[in-house]
């Protein structure tokens, strides 16, 4: 062998081992939870078991990278519009759908510079964010621009009368409600969703409610008060954003004056 083709080999070889000792720093650990059910490592994902359901996994942060909303000519100073349409006017009080729109409106849309549009019927072909009513869960089906134009991307409960945190405050819920899923709207996953806690509290936390998706970008460090934080002491943060969802908002998608 040639001292060029040694030099080959050896750059070779330690390429291979320092790939692996990457993979393992990197690949999400699994000590907790139950072992993933498949794999797709092109796009750094896998599937994971949790309580008789599946969930795409996502091993770190609190964000989707590739759910950031994006499109052609946006700059991080720019105003970033969001379409968004109710399936069915009919489904819901005008008196909710308003509040819906003004709790988006005094916390994403107040700190970030993204703006959601329309909030008519949705027509055929509808892009954007499209509602729909539900009687049982709110919830995204997706995360972030992977809703853009999916029919009943995201499910809005309207009726909290029989949640008991919500006895004589169905507004209060229904406005706490909307500004959490319009966090997964903007890419966000579930806060106890990450990979990596501060502590066992946190491991513990996780390993209990992880739910959805899981993210795959670290915007700011582990939030006990996020919105998008099922393990905060305080129901959906009482529907305020805390100061991290703020962060996150005005760094993914810029800062207003």
């Amino acid at each position: 062998m040639s001292a060029a083709d040694r030099n080959m080999f050896l750059h070779a070889s330690l390429s291979a081992f320092f790939g692996c000792m990457m993979w393992l720093v990197l690949a999400p650990q699994h000590a907790k939870a139950d072992p993933p059910a498949s794999s797709d490592a092109a796009l750094g994902r896998f599937s994971i078991t949790f309580k008789g359901k599946t969930f795409i996994a996502y091993p770190y942060g609190a964000v989707q990278e590739k759910a950031v909303w994006n499109k052609p000519g946006w700059t991080l100073t720019s105003e970033k519009p969001i379409k968004v349409c109710w399936e069915r006017l009919a489904d819901s009080p005008p008196a909710l759908r308003a509040a819906v729109r003004d709790a988006v409106s005094k916390s994403w849309q107040h700190y970030g510079m993204v703006s959601f549009i329309g909030w008519e019927e949705c027509r055929a072909g509808a892009s954007g964010i499209r509602i729909g009513i539900s009687t049982e869960v709110s919830k995204t089906v997706l995360l972030g621009q992977h809703l853009d134009g999916v029919p009943n991307g995201m499910l809005l409960r309207m009726d909290y009368s029989s949640y008991k945190k919500c006895n004589g405050r169905n507004e209060f819920c229904v406005r706490a409600v909307a500004v959490h899923e319009f966090g997964h709207a903007l890419g966000l996953a579930h806060e106890q969703n990450r990979e990596y806690g501060p502590d066992e509290t946190t491991d513990w936390c996780r390993d209990n409610y992880k739910s959805g998706d899981l993210p795959d970008l670290n915007i700011t460090l582990y939030d006990p008060q996020s919105i998008m934080n099922y393990c905060n002491e305080k129901w959906n943060n009482e529907g305020l954003l805390s100061e991290k969802d703020i962060e996150a908002v005005t760094r993914l998608y810029g800062a207003r004056a």
